[in-house]
């Protein structure tokens, strides 16, 4: 471009001479440095033109680039989980669940284990439970439940609607009394949500006492049934045959993939009918190496494809994603 002006210049400064010496003139005639400054915006202007022009395409690509990591911080959120926790407590019934920052907790084993259910839960940062089932009230049971009330934060309770005898039931209700909590007595079937997760629980047909007082308190344990996405876990308590036996006829028993063995583990023929039609992937046992599930029980859940997972062998871990569920311990 410097070489085209100089040419002009040139040219105009001939053309210049030509005028003043053929004219009189007014000043009519354009300035040399008038034309250069008019030739340099135009080259100036063309410049401008062509670079954003080139600029346009460009900064469409960053808009369009832009819109993907919009889309990809929309999709980032987290997948809830249900976590089980199984403790081993011996021959007692302690467990915990926990599901989008709610806890429930099913039985709180004998009267030293209710320690353990709190060390737990401080352990996961738990300083509340919204809901505190009790199946029955035997003392391995009910028994650490005293120790749980007076320790920790609870919302709601849910009992079988009948009257212990024992001196741990009566500790544990003094302390619900003391903490200002009324329990919910379950005469009907009652649903209720652990966050995301659908918690059923069944009471017996009648609260009835029977004619022989020898482990009625059984019978009258309240059956949990917890569904998360496709997931399906029962929690028995210590039902046994006759309770058993209602509970198919009911028609309400469906396949699962995590079944709570009732009673430690105890066989019965009313049981290997019920595990017949639950089908569980995954069995729990709470036993101890004192008091072990009989061998029967064991063999049949084996013989059905269902993992045995006992506590006598440590903590059960069990994690749902509504989906897919993990086991172990």
């Amino acid at each position: 471009m410097a070489l085209m002006v100089i040419c002009i210049l040139a040219a105009l400064s001939f053309a210049g001479c030509t005028t003043s010496s053929g004219q009189s003139g007014k000043g009519e005639a354009v300035s040399e440095e008038a034309v250069a400054e008019e030739i340099v915006d135009q080259e100036s202007a063309s410049e401008e033109t062509v670079s954003e022009e080139q600029a346009q395409p460009g900064e469409a690509s960053e808009a369009v680039a832009e819109e993907p990591a919009q889309s990809g911080e929309e999709q980032s959120t987290e997948k809830d989980l249900l976590q089980v926790e199984v403790l081993k407590v011996g021959k007692a019934d302690a467990i915990v669940l926990m599901c989008g920052g709610q806890t429930m907790v099913i039985d709180c084993g004998e009267e030293e284990d209710g320690q353990e259910v709190l060390d737990y839960l401080e352990a996961q940062g738990e300083d509340k439970i919204d809901v505190l089932l009790i199946t029955h009230f035997d003392k391995d049971h009910v028994g650490g439940a005293e120790t749980v009330v007076e320790g920790i934060a609870i919302d709601r309770v849910l009992l079988p609607a009948y009257e212990g005898t024992s001196k741990k039931y009566k500790n544990f209700i003094k302390a619900l009394e003391e903490a200002g909590i009324t329990p919910d007595k379950v005469e009907d079937v009652q649903t209720l949500q652990l966050e995301s997760a659908s918690v059923t629980v069944e009471p017996p047909a009648s609260y009835e006492m029977p004619d022989s007082e020898e482990e009625y308190d059984n019978n009258f344990s309240l059956i949990t049934t917890v569904v998360f996405g496709s997931n399906r876990l029962v929690f028995t308590g210590d039902i046994e045959e006759e309770r058993i036996e209602e509970w198919l006829a009911s028609g309400t028993v469906q396949p699962c993939d995590v079944l709570k063995i009732p009673h430690h583990g105890s066989y019965n023929e009313e049981l290997v009918k019920m595990v017949a039609v639950m089908k569980p992937s995954y069995a729990i046992i709470c036993d101890s190496e004192k008091n072990p599930a009989e061998g029967k029980t064991v063999s049949m859940l084996e013989e059905i494809g269902a993992k045995c997972l006992q506590t006598k062998n440590g903590d059960i871990s069990i994690v749902c994603d509504g989906e897919s569920i993990e086991a172990d311990q």
